[in-house]
C-alpha cells in the first residue's frame, strides 16, 4: 500500500458493494498477504504467501482509528462495516476481539470477506461467528481445480477446506453469502458447474452470488464466460447476480481528492467514471473535469500505480510485486 500520508491507515472507504450497500472497509493486514492467489484477484498477484497468523496491528490502533473515522462521517453515510483485508483477513490474530469491539463503539453489522481457508480451526470459526455476516468464496469443486483458479498454499488442501466450511455452518446461526466467481475455461461447463452446486448445497448458505471478473484480474489471460453459460449457471446454482459493476459513490474523509483516491485503488480498483462520482461527492469542488483529469495525470505518472484496459473501460489500481512461492 502506498503512504499516501493519510491519518488512516486501516479504515478506507465509505466503498460500494454489491453486497453489502455502503461498506465502510477495515483491512488489519498487509498489503496482498494472503494463503491464496486466485487467478482472478482484482488486487493483483498475492505478495506474501502465508497461513500464519500474526497480530499486524494492535487492536487498540484499529479500534481508535475507527472511533476517530465514525466520529467524523455521518453514520448513515454507511450501512455495514466490512473486514474485508487486502488478503485474507483471517491471517489476522486479533480478528476476534476485533470484531467484539467494533460492535461495542457502533451499532451496524459487522461482516467479514474470506476464501474460507482457515476454517479448519475450530477458533477461526468461533471468532467468524462473532460477525453477522461472513462472505465465503466458493470456485471450485476438487483438488485439481482449486489448484488451477484459487492457488493456496501447498499445506492446504480441498477436503479440509470444505470440511471446515460443513462445521462452520453448523455453529454459526448468522448470514452467510457464498459467491462463486465464473471464469472462462476453468469451471464455466455445465459438469463443473453443477458439481459446485451439488457441494454448495450440504454448506446450506443464505444465498449463493454468481460473480464474474468485470475488474482487471490478476492473470491477463482470465477472461469473462459467455452470457449464454453465465445464465445457465446462475439457474443451476440459484444464485443471484454479482456479475456487473456496482453503482453507488466512493467516499473517502482524506481531504486531499488525489491523497483519497490513490488510497481507495490500493485496496478497490477505480474506473475513471468512478473518480468523477467521487469528485461530485465533495459538494465544494468545482471544475470537476479540470480535477479529474489532474488527478488522472499524476495517477499515469505515479510509476506505482497501474492503468489496466479492461473490457470496455480502463481502471487504475496499486500494482502488485510478481508473485514469490
Amino acid at each position: 500500500m502506498i503512504d499516501s500520508n493519510s491519518n488512516y491507515k486501516i479504515v478506507f472507504g465509505i466503498v460500494p458493494s454489491r453486497r453489502l450497500g455502503q461498506s465502510l472497509g477495515i483491512s488489519p493486514i498487509p498489503n496482498k498477504t494472503c494463503n491464496f492467489s486466485c487467478v482472478y484477484c482484482q488486487l493483483g498477484r498475492t505478495v506474501e504467501y502465508t497461513r500464519e497468523r500474526q497480530m499486524y496491528f494492535d487492536v487498540d490502533f484499529i479500534i481508535h482509528e475507527l472511533k476517530e473515522y465514525i466520529d467524523s462521517i455521518d453514520s448513515s453515510q454507511y450501512d455495514i462495516i466490512t473486514i474485508v483485508g487486502d488478503g485474507e483477513p483471517t491471517l489476522y490474530l486479533g480478528l476476534g476481539d476485533l470484531i467484539k469491539r467494533i460492535k461495542t463503539i457502533q451499532s451496524k453489522p459487522v461482516a467479514v470477506i474470506s476464501n474460507g481457508s482457515l476454517l479448519t480451526d475450530p477458533q477461526i470459526r468461533t471468532e467468524l461467528a462473532m460477525a453477522d455476516v461472513v462472505l465465503l468464496n466458493f470456485d471450485s469443486w476438487d483438488e485439481n481445480s482449486f489448484r488451477k483458479i484459487n492457488r493456496p498454499l501447498k499445506s492446504i488442501d480441498f477436503s479440509n477446506r470444505y470440511k471446515g466450511y460443513i462445521e462452520f455452518r453448523k455453529e454459526f446461526s448468522g448470514i452467510i453469502y457464498l459467491e462463486v466467481m465464473l471464469v472462462k475455461g476453468l469451471n464455466d461447463t455445465i459438469e463443473s458447474i453443477n458439481k459446485i452446486a451439488d457441494l454448495i448445497r450440504d454448506i446450506h448458505p443464505n444465498i449463493v452470488f454468481l460473480n464474474v471478473p468485470v475488474r482487471p484480474p490478476a492473470e491477463q489471460w482470465v477472461k469473462i464466460p459467455d452470457e449464454k453459460m453465465v445464465l445457465k449457471a446462475r439457474e443451476i446454482l440459484a444464485a443471484s447476480r454479482m456479475d456487473y459493476l456496482p453503482t453507488g459513490e466512493f467516499t473517502s474523509i482524506e481531504t486531499d481528492p488525489s491523497k483519497a483516491i490513490l488510497d481507495i485503488i490500493g485496496r478497490h480498483p477505480m474506473r475513471e467514471e468512478d473518480i468523477i462520482t467521487f469528485l461530485k461527492g465533495r459538494r465544494t469542488l468545482t471544475n470537476i473535469e479540470g480535477i479529474k483529469d489532474e488527478i488522472v495525470k499524476k495517477l499515469r505518472n505515479n510509476p506505482k500505480v497501474q492503468e489496466i484496459a479492461y473490457g470496455l473501460t480502463r481502471f487504475f489500481r496499486i500494482s502488485a510485486p510478481i508473485l514469490h512461492k
